[in-house]
C-alpha cells in the first residue's frame, strides 16, 4: 500500500495536478467539507439531532450573540451513535441574560426583558429533571453559548445547521454520483461495444431521460411515493442520479467506440477472448481517467441539483438542515439586515460547487484529457 502511494505521489499526473494551485487548494476545501460532514456533531454548538433545538425566546439573534443556558448534561446518556447522528432534544432549558447568581437556594438572573427573576432551585430541579438541588450543582449546569452566525426564526443555531447541511449535500452528491456511474457505465459500455440495435435502443433511452427535467422527475417520484414519507430522503438521491447518468453513458459510449478500434483490442478479438473479458478487463480500465473527471463534475452538479430541489421544497424535508432549504426559508429577508440568513448557505453552495469543478478541471489537465 505504501509503495503504491509512493508511486502515485511521484507520478506525472499528480505532479501536474499539484502545480495547479487552484485545483490543489480546492482539494483541501473539499477535504475540509468532508471532514466537517462526517464529524459534524463533534464540532457543532447544538448537539441535538438535526441541530433542531428550538427556543422562540432566542429567535433572529444577530451573529455573535452570547447568553447563558441552564441545562443538564444529557450527553452522558449518549452512545457512539449519538456522536454521529445527534443527541435527544433537551426537555426544557432556561435562558439567562448577562447576570446570574444564587442566593438562599434561589437562582437570580436577568431575562430577555432585562428584568431580574428569582426562582427557587427546588422548582428548577423539578422542571428540568435535575435531581440535585444544591447551588453549586446549579451553577455548574449553566453554560455559556454563542450564536456565532446568529439564530433563525425558531431560535436554532445557524452555524450548527449550516455545518450539518454539508452532510446532506455530500450524501446526496455521493449516492447520486454512484447511481449515475453504475447506470451510465453499463449502458454506455454496452452501446459502444455492441453497436447495432443495442446501440439504437440505449441511445433512445438516453434521449428520453435527457428530455425529462430533474424537477419534473422528482415531483413524479415524490407523488408516487407520497404515502411513504420515510423514503422521501432516498427519492431525492434517485431522482438526481437518474437524470445524471445520461452524460456518463454518452461519454463512455464514445470512449468505448474509440478504444474498440485500437490494435490491442483487435488482437484480443482475434485471440478469441470473451466479450466480457475484453470489455471489463481491456477497455473499461482505460476509461478511468475520464470517469475520475466526470465524478468530480457530477458531484458539483448533484449538490447544485439538491440545493435547487430543496429550495423549491422538493428536496430534503424539515427538520433536516439543507443549504437549499435554508435559502428558501429566509429568502424574504434579502434586502434587510437579516439577509445573511440566506446569503451564508448560498455562499456555501457556491464554494462547494466551485471546488468540485476546479478539481475536475485540474484532473482533466493533469491526465491531459481533451474535452
Amino acid at each position: 500500500m505504501r509503495e503504491k502511494l509512493s508511486i502515485f505521489l511521484k507520478s506525472k499526473p499528480f505532479k501536474r495536478f499539484k502545480k495547479n494551485h487552484l485545483a490543489f487548494a480546492s482539494f483541501f476545501i473539499v477535504f475540509l467539507i468532508v471532514f466537517i460532514a462526517i464529524f459534524g456533531y463533534f464540532i457543532v454548538p447544538d448537539h441535538t439531532s438535526n441541530a433542531n433545538s428550538q427556543n422562540l425566546e432566542l429567535k433572529l439573534k444577530k451573529p455573535g450573540f452570547c447568553f447563558y443556558e441552564l441545562t443538564f448534561d444529557y450527553q452522558k446518556e449518549g452512545s457512539i451513535k449519538n456522536y454521529f447522528f445527534g443527541f435527544p432534544q433537551k426537555s426544557k432549558s432556561i435562558i439567562i441574560y448577562d447576570t446570574f447568581y444564587t442566593e438562599n437556594q434561589r437562582l437570580i438572573y436577568k431575562n430577555q426583558f432585562n428584568q431580574l427573576v428569582s426562582l427557587p432551585i427546588s422548582d428548577i430541579s423539578i422542571a428540568t429533571y435535575i435531581d440535585e438541588k444544591s447551588e453549586t450543582f446549579m451553577l455548574q449546569n449553566i453554560k455559556k453559548r454563542t450564536f456565532w452566525l446568529g439564530s433563525d426564526s425558531l431560535g436554532r443555531d445557524v452555524l450548527s445547521r449550516l455545518i450539518l447541511g454539508a452532510r446532506i449535500s455530500l450524501t446526496v452528491g455521493f449516492i447520486a454520483v454512484i447511481i449515475s456511474l453504475i447506470i451510465g457505465v453499463i449502458m454506455g459500455a454496452m452501446a459502444g461495444y455492441f453497436g447495432g440495435y443495442i446501440d439504437k435502443i440505449i441511445m433512445w433511452f438516453i434521449s428520453v431521460f435527457w428530455s425529462i427535467p430533474t424537477v419534473l422527475l422528482s415531483m413524479a417520484l415524490l407523488i408516487a411515493f407520497s404515502t411513504q414519507s420515510k423514503y422521501q430522503f432516498l427519492i431525492v438521491f434517485f431522482a438526481i442520479g437518474l437524470t445524471m447518468w445520461v452524460d456518463t453513458a454518452r461519454i463512455i459510449r464514445g470512449q468505448v467506440m474509440q478504444l474498440k478500434e485500437m490494435g490491442y483490442i483487435q488482437a484480443a478479438f482475434s485471440m478469441g477472448f470473451s466479450n466480457a473479458r475484453i470489455l471489463f478487463k481491456h477497455i473499461l480500465p482505460n476509461t478511468y481517467t475520464i470517469l475520475l473527471v466526470m465524478t468530480s463534475s457530477n458531484f458539483a452538479t448533484a449538490i447544485l441539483m439538491e440545493s435547487g430541489l430543496s429550495y423549491l421544497g422538493l428536496g430534503v424535508q424539515p427538520p433536516a438542515p439543507s443549504w437549499g432549504s435554508m435559502m428558501r426559508e429566509y429568502f424574504s429577508f434579502i434586502g434587510s439586515d437579516l439577509s445573511y440568513l440566506s446569503i451564508i448557505p448560498g455562499t456555501c453552495i457556491m464554494i462547494a460547487v466551485f471546488a468540485f469543478n476546479a478539481i475536475g478541471n485540474g484532473l482533466r489537465d493533469a491526465f491531459d484529457i481533451k474535452s
